[in-house]
């Protein structure tokens, strides 16, 4: 479902010079990108300017550009003030107009991985958020690639309070998802009741016909939230009764009424996440059976740095280097401890946006780091000095740094038939040390 330049020029109310007939679909603030037919938004950026590419979308055969400012183009223009703003203008635009069923997902920890859940249940007719894209920019690049799509599957994130609400009302669900709340983003947010409050603005945005699904324990009794509250947990007052486990290999079980299926995807809590997944689908495809959307749901294989697993040189890598916050890393070592396994090895990164919490969420993690019992330990970065000096009694090293000759000495650690997790936020960059591994690997070949 396509949209004209003029069209364009509409809903951006910006002023269109060229052909206001050219065929347009899509979007794209990045020209290496780029599809044709897409509109290419030229964005001011702290690291560069978006005007410097038209070029290149224009060779990558974009039929329009919005910029800021006059340009030489040999195809349409629309000039804006401002282009980042222009872009959330066309996905309103276009999202009024979507026939697709909209399913937006949110919480603290949890979100991606029931988004690409989603994607794998509601099968090719989805378009799903690429990657983490959760923000002003990422929401708005979901929508306009959903044309032609049956489902939509919106991630929304946000680090700080207001972000969320603008956001709800753009992608405008008819089904939404909170995965969990806790401790994230607490430099934005502060505490996890405002988290709460910023992420219920996503319920707060569904019609009275639409569906909620949040976990049991999630109060949203102060909210105004018209749509239908559906709780799913493990207790006889969930509306949807779960049981969640793991097996001895670590990998999720989870079972609905009398069926129950073994995941692909290792930690309980993933179970939890694709409980929310499966009671999604149902609501989104009334018409197939519980018992068929959990068997689809085994397919479903782990991002990297989600708590994939990798194996080099005879080592196994558990990566869950994507991000950390407070939930998250308590959720991984809950994991990590009752995995049955050789030599342990854990390594452990700073939590990061903590704001004035950092500290104390680090220290916090001494009782449950001692209780893996783990035959290495390595902390990585200043706020991890307080458990390590705490943990002095196990075989533990820090390091105040995440540089490269910092990692290659944690590298240099590990031996054939360990099992490490790596656990810390994406400013770390733990998981560089399997590629380490792995050249050391091919080099002694």
């Amino acid at each position: 479902m396509s949209f004209t330049s003029k069209q364009l020029a509409q809903y951006v109310c910006g002023e269109l010079v060229g052909d206001e007939n050219i065929q347009c679909s899509g979007a794209s603030i990045d020209s290496r990108n780029c599809k044709k037919g897409n509109v290419f938004f030229a964005l001011q950026g702290e690291q560069s300017d978006g005007h410097a590419f038209v070029q290149n979308a224009q060779d990558a055969r974009c039929s329009v550009v919005v910029v800021e400012r006059a340009i030489q183009s040999t195809i349409p223009y629309v000039l804006v003030s401002d282009a980042r703003s222009a872009l959330r203008s066309l996905a309103a635009g276009r999202r009024a107009e979507l026939g697709a069923t909209v399913i937006a997902v949110t919480g603290s920890v949890g979100k991606t991985t029931v988004k690409d859940m989603l994607g794998t249940l509601l099968g090719d007719t989805a378009v799903v958020s690429a990657k983490s894209f959760n923000n002003d920019l990422g929401v708005p690049l979901t929508i306009l690639s959903a044309e032609e799509a049956s489902f939509l599957v919106a991630e929304v994130g946000a680090n700080d309070v207001g972000e969320m609400k603008p956001l709800s009302q753009l992608v405008s669900p008819s089904i939404a998802i909170i995965t969990a709340i806790g401790n994230a983003h607490l430099e934005g947010f502060g505490d996890a009741e405002t988290i709460l409050r910023e992420k219920a603005t996503l319920l707060e945005a569904l019609p009275s016909s639409g569906y909620a699904i949040i976990p049991e324990e999630i109060d949203i009794s102060p909210f105004a939230i018209a749509a239908h509250v559906i709780t799913v947990g493990d207790s006889e007052s969930a509306d949807i009764q779960v049981q969640t486990s793991v097996n001895s290999d670590g990998n999720a079980i989870l079972r609905i009424g009398d069926d129950t299926v073994v995941l692909s995807l290792l930690g309980e809590h993933n179970a939890r996440n694709g409980a929310l997944a499966v009671v999604a689908c149902s609501v989104a495809m009334p018409e197939v059976p519980i018992g068929v959307i959990l068997q689809k749901i085994t397919r479903v294989q782990a991002p990297d740095g989600r708590l994939s697993q990798k194996h080099v040189g005879g080592i196994t890598f558990i990566d869950d280097s994507y991000n950390a916050n407070p939930t998250s890393m308590r959720g991984a070592l809950e994991f990590f401890a009752n995995l049955q396994c050789g030599r342990k090895v854990l390594v452990l990164g700073d939590m990061l946006e903590l704001g004035a919490n950092a500290q104390h969420e680090h220290d916090a993690l001494v009782e449950r780091i001692a209780k893996i019992d783990a035959d290495v330990v390595c902390l990585v970065g200043e706020y991890m000095l307080g458990p390590a000096l705490s943990l002095q009694s196990t075989q533990s090293t820090h390091e105040p740094t995440a540089s490269n000759e910092a990692l290659k000495r944690i590298a240099s650690l590990l031996q054939k038939g360990d099992t490490v997790l790596l656990k810390g936020s994406r400013g770390v960059q733990l998981e560089r040390i399997i590629e380490m591994k792995r050249q050391t690997t091919v080099s002694n070949h």
